[in-house]
């Protein structure tokens, strides 16, 4: 845990810096963000990007890809244009050009092509490596280790990295950006690794900049978050990532006004001035891991739309095996994998972002995957222009509790990029993969809401807010969960939630003590085994689980002190006792009063504190009883029945949303016995299921159709509550109800 002696304020930190802030805010200062709804960036709902490698000009079947496209309906494509490599004629000193282009122009074919079918270009760009030429004429431009050394690129030492505050960022890229978009009737810019892959760089300019910022020396490592070098060069890195996306978005719009630059990764980036020049987000996750859970895309997208929720978010899925740190780029994941990766993120809002790296195609086994799930998406684009996510419950994400609160991060190895919350988090999202896993298992709809933004007329729409040990929380943050209770909102809470400032510093009590009904009693244990939980019902939190004395309890715990000695809590501790040698194995004390949850009312809202790291316990072992716990704990923190609810069998992935004269509810089917491990081998439908929904207020159904199966459903109106009958789920049903 980072000690309170490495207390460090953000405008000592910048210093001068800060003006960059201030700067894009004046007028003029950046790309005007549009109105939500009226740029063309709302227009396309099917994405595909064909990344060329440099002997693709004069290998690669161009009337294949154009024949895909149109298959496909696609409506936007990403096409690489330049950075590393120029797949155009460039005219930008020591922009390399592909010797395979010849006299050729491969990027500007397929631009014309896209065009001519009405499709919306984006151009993409990596400027994060360079080659020796421009090292020797401009040995400014490439990253340094701290020896002084160029960093040479990990996959092809011929290479060298860019370092991604100087010249190469704000005067070479920039000309190369200015010609793309006035030469070419492009609709914007993609930038891939935009931020560089570096890490840190110890160039003189990054010193000079770092020093004129922050007064201090740039630390070796970002290993220690406590470090006031180290969280100085983090802030840092943000301002220089921020005054990039300014100069870029107007180079961009200068040229063409309709068109914006987009970053492809953004890290711990604040949305509120991210916002300023993003006019969409597309998200770079492309794949999961086979140790990954098969709702990760799902995740993804409830992250991205949390950030701007008034942007569309594209996701962007790979059919190689790129998530593994082998990256069989020219790979074909399974058609099964590939399938229910996209579609779970339909259902969370996606736009889908098909990238096959290579434009030349060898193993075609993906098209059908894509062209099938684009083709059904396409015939039912209406029910996923998505205007209102329905979910009553949200989850809060915390990318400064990612960064700060980890005590362990890796080490510079000079692939990283922009310094994300991602890269940083190290085990530090169990609670939230635990708890997210719990929602799923409970079938309810949830989004996330990000700690920056938690004004009331974002976060009162939701009945509930999940705190998953979200550690790191400012004051002002807390004041405003704490305005959302009073106001009659509901937080559920594990863990050292609060506990920490917002630089992971730790408070002598919780910042939201007066919530949770605890104060902190000075103490953390960092390993519990073989503890347990009374159950004292019957109680809400403990509806059906009154049939057993004990269940588990977590592997770490908060020391806390009741506010009210009296209170009666659902859950009481049973102490830590041994497990070996097993005629050891027994404890004399049976039972005692220590809360292990504190479930009160608050105002006109509800709380409930989990003293130790119940989701997080939960992600590891997936007992049963935990689930039950989480369950509980938000159903009674609601207080109200879901807007949407399913009976039925197997694992589902859910979620309800609002169109412009329809409202829609998904069921992802997750049934498979690789679905918390490994990839999606098969599907195995299921069913039947029941779906309630509550529909709008002032609604009716005038229709009702299962998507999936492409047919007419079979309901009935109960008061408020629409019955759907749905026989069964293969992969993605929708329940699409057209409202009168």
């Amino acid at each position: 845990m980072i000690g309170n002696d490495a207390e460090i304020d953000r405008r000592s930190v910048i210093g001068a810096a800060a003006m960059l802030g201030a700067a894009a805010a004046l007028p003029g200062g950046a790309a005007n963000a549009q109105s939500p709804g009226s740029g063309w960036e709302w227009g396309p709902m099917r994405w595909v990007q064909i990344c060329a490698t440099e002997d693709d000009p004069g290998r690669y079947d161009k009337q294949f890809w154009l024949d895909f496209l149109q298959r496909t309906r696609t409506q936007g494509v990403c096409l690489s244009a330049g950075g590393v490599t120029a797949f155009y004629p460039t005219q930008v000193p020591f922009h390399y050009r592909s010797p395979f282009l010849a006299d050729g122009d491969m990027f500007g074919e397929l631009v014309h092509a896209c065009k001519a079918m009405d499709i919306r270009v984006l151009a993409r760009v990596d400027p994060h490596a360079m080659r020796a030429d421009a090292l020797a004429a401009h040995p400014e431009w490439v990253a340094r280790d701290a020896a002084g050394r160029p960093k040479r690129h990990p996959a092809d030492p011929e290479l060298y990295l860019t370092c991604p505050n100087g010249a190469v960022t704000f005067e070479w890229m920039p000309q190369v950006l200015r010609e793309i978009v006035s030469r070419y009737p492009v609709d914007g810019v993609f930038g891939n690794r935009w931020a560089g892959s570096a890490g840190i760089c110890h160039c003189n300019v990054c010193r000079t900049k770092f020093q004129k910022a922050s007064g201090r020396a740039i630390p070796a490592t970002l290993k220690d978050v406590g470090d006031p070098a180290v969280r100085a060069y983090l802030v840092w890195d943000d301002e220089m990532r921020y005054e990039q996306l300014d100069l870029w978005a107007r180079t961009v719009t200068g040229v063409n006004p309709q068109a914006f630059f987009t970053p492809g990764t953004w890290g711990r980036l604040d949305p509120r001035r991210l916002r300023r020049t993003a006019r969409a987000l597309f998200a770079d996750r492309q794949a999961r891991s086979g140790n990954a859970p098969a709702w990760l895309n799902g995740r993804s997208a409830k992250e991205t739309a949390c950030l701007m929720p008034d942007r569309p978010v594209s996701g962007i899925f790979a059919v190689g095996e790129t998530a593994t740190p082998y990256r069989f780029m020219d790979s074909v994941q399974a058609p099964t994998e590939i399938r229910a990766y996209l579609h779970d993120g339909l259902a969370h809002g996606f736009r889908p972002w098909m990238t096959k790296f290579k434009a030349e195609v060898f193993d075609k086994r993906w098209v059908p995957a894509v062209a099938d799930s684009y083709a059904w998406h396409a015939r039912h684009e209406k029910y996923f222009r998505n205007i209102d996510n329905l979910s009553r419950v949200a989850m809060l994400h915390s990318a400064q509790t990612n960064t700060y609160y980890v005590p362990e991060v890796p080490r510079d190895n000079g692939a990283g990029g922009p310094q994300d919350a991602q890269s940083l988090r190290g085990g530090s999202d169990d609670a939230t993969n635990g708890f997210y896993q719990a929602l799923v298992e409970a079938r309810v709809p949830f989004a996330f809401v990000d700690e920056r933004l938690l004004d009331p007329a974002a976060i009162d729409r939701y009945r509930v807010i999940v705190l998953p040990n979200i550690a790191a929380l400012s004051d002002a943050q807390c004041a405003a969960l704490r305005g959302y209770v009073r106001r009659g909102g509901a937080i559920v809470a594990t863990h050292e939630t609060a506990l920490c400032d917002e630089w992971g510093n730790r408070r002598a009590n919780f910042g939201l003590a007066d919530l949770f009904g605890c104060d902190y009693a000075g103490r953390v244990d960092q390993r519990v085994a073989n503890s347990y939980l009374s159950v004292r019902g019957p109680h809400p939190l403990t509806a059906g689980l009154d049939d057993t004395p004990r269940i588990m309890a977590g592997t770490k715990q908060v020391h806390v002190r009741p506010h009210d000695p009296r209170m009666r809590a659902a859950f009481t501790s049973v102490p830590s006792y041994p497990d070996l040698p097993m005629e050891k194995v027994y404890t004399a004390t049976r039972r005692t009063d220590v809360p292990m949850v504190f479930a009160r009312t608050v105002g006109k809202g509800r709380v409930v504190y989990f003293p130790f790291d119940l989701d997080r316990t939960f992600w590891e072992n997936s007992t049963g009883d935990h689930l039950t716990v989480l369950r509980n704990a938000v159903a009674w923190a609601a207080n109200a029945p879901e807007p949407m609810t399913v009976s039925g069998p197997g694992l589902l992935d859910v979620a309800y949303w609002r169109q412009q004269g329809s409202v829609a509810a998904h069921l992802v089917n997750l049934t498979n016995p690789m679905a918390m491990r490994g990839y999606m081998r098969e599907v195995i439908p299921a069913g039947p299921y029941q779906i309630s929904l509550q529909l709008p207020p002032g609604t009716r159904p005038a229709a009702v159709r299962l998507l999936e199966t492409e047919r007419d459903a079979v309901y009935r109106r109960e008061g408020d509550r629409l019955i759907v009958e749905v026989p069964q789920i293969k992969l993605h049903e929708v329940v699409a109800v057209d409202l009168a």
